[in-house]
């Protein structure tokens, strides 16, 4: 398939993926076909980067389109049972087909309405506001911004005063010890109960957890946010830029691992301060949750610490050139090409560490990386959820279920991977179930 075919599949399916509120994570038939709140986000974010590149308007209409969502789902009251929090934005929503989880030995909370709203993600929120201020950059569409500014303010509330749960400056989850309902005890994007451990211990690690990619996206969202309030609210945008400051600061002495001759990030902190510090591709989206003042890119990781990280992502045990960037080294002593986050691959955060390495001036090695997604793609033919590469071959995940084959933030990554150089006329937009 050419790079033009490829991008023609991945609008493809985001058009089918499309509902009246906003996109669906998977296919309908599939185990993820409802609304999830980090993947409408991360799918938004692709969508606005291939936007740069075609000035697609549907692009534009379609992540308006998922904001409004994402603030009429935005949580508005302290719930232990599903995780809302004021100002949160959601995780899961299930009009219906949410039996297998409310209906589970330990069943997920139901809303009154028998509606199934569950907000366990810790990264939602940061990304709803890393999404709104780039929509709002490439659209120039104040208006919406004007009308969503009450859901904005609410978020950075949560950032500043629920997301930290232990006061140690960085944004962490836990899973409240007087739920008595169901839910996700891992609450960033790897949140399989597997992908949270101790490298060389067997105790598990303590409430609350503080993922290394959220404190990225938390750090860009301030600053964002502070710069577009200076000329409006004062008071928030010093608030903003001192929560900025202090967590980049505490984020370069706590994360940063330096050895010899190499550099890795934990990719995770534990309530008792223990690091985790298995090399996971999750370290990378530092570098794709960027900002840019008066034309820099800026990034939590300090600027010194860029290029050795470069050289660690791009390591053979994290980056396989024929498939993309596995989600665990191999040198892991947890490391499975078959498990769903200890090894496996996934389109999506393959394409988020070469858009990160294009954002510092890394062309060569984010078109290495894009050669790599592309055979993927070219093998499945479909972009799928996740998937095995091991013996020099692809081979499909069949875990707790099988990969879903139509996943949007894969598709958008597509459409952000092989943007066409020229413009694309206006598409019109399609017809929605």
């Amino acid at each position: 398939m050419s790079e033009k075919e490829l991008w023609e599949l991945g609008f493809k399916i985001i058009t089918t993926l499309e509902t009246e509120s906003g996109i669906l994570a998977s296919g309908r038939d599939e185990v993820y076909g409802c609304i999830f709140g980090r993947d409408s986000l991360i799918t938004s974010l692709a969508l606005l980067r291939s936007h740069e590149q075609s000035k697609n308007p549907y692009f534009t209409r379609l992540v308006r389109k998922i904001l409004w969502n994402m603030a009429d789902l935005q949580g508005k009251k302290i719930n232990i049972e599903n995780g809302e929090e004021p100002g949160k934005i959601i995780h899961e929503y299930r009009p219906t087909n949410h039996k297998h989880l409310t209906m589970a030995e330990m069943p997920w909370f139901l809303d009154p309405d028998k509606v199934m709203r569950n907000y366990d993600s810790v990264d939602s929120t940061p990304l709803f506001l890393m999404t709104a201020h780039n929509y709002l950059r490439a659209s120039k569409d104040e208006l919406l911004i004007e009308e969503l500014l009450p859901n904005i303010r609410a978020a950075l509330d949560w950032l500043l005063n629920f997301g930290d749960t232990n006061n140690d400056g960085f944004i962490d989850y836990r899973f409240h010890p007087d739920r008595t309902h169901g839910g996700l005890k891992t609450q960033s994007w790897m949140d399989s109960a597997e992908s949270l451990f101790f490298e060389t211990d067997n105790s598990n690690p303590a409430y609350p957890v503080a993922p290394v990619e959220v404190q990225a996206y938390a750090y860009v969202a301030l600053r964002m946010w502070s710069q577009y309030f200076k000329s409006k609210d004062a008071a928030l945008a010093e608030a903003l830029d001192t929560r900025a400051t202090d967590l980049k600061e505490k984020f370069n002495q706590t994360f940063v691992l330096q050895g010899k001759k190499s550099l890795t990030l934990a990719f995770a902190i534990d309530g008792n301060g223990k690091k985790l510090t298995a090399p996971r591709s999750s370290m990378g989206h530092v570098l794709w949750a960027v900002w840019r003042p008066n034309g820099l890119t800026d990034c939590i990781l300090e600027e010194s610490h860029i290029p050795a990280l470069v050289r660690r992502l791009l390591s053979r045990d994290l980056f396989v050139r024929r498939a993309g960037i596995r989600t665990l080294s191999s040198r892991s002593l947890h490391f499975d090409p078959y498990s769903y986050h200890n090894g496996s691959i996934w389109p999506h955060d393959t394409e988020m560490l070469a858009e990160g390495l294009e954002n510092f001036g890394y062309t060569d090695e984010a078109r290495c990386v894009r050669q790599a997604l592309r055979r993927a793609y070219q093998y499945f033919k479909t972009p799928i959820e996740l998937f095995v590469y091991t013996k020099r071959a692809f081979d499909e995940y069949q875990g707790s279920h099988c990969a879903c084959r139509t996943q949007a933030w894969s598709a958008a990554s597509l459409l952000a991977a092989f943007s066409p150089a020229e413009p694309v006329a206006p598409i019109a937009e399609p017809e929605l179930i």
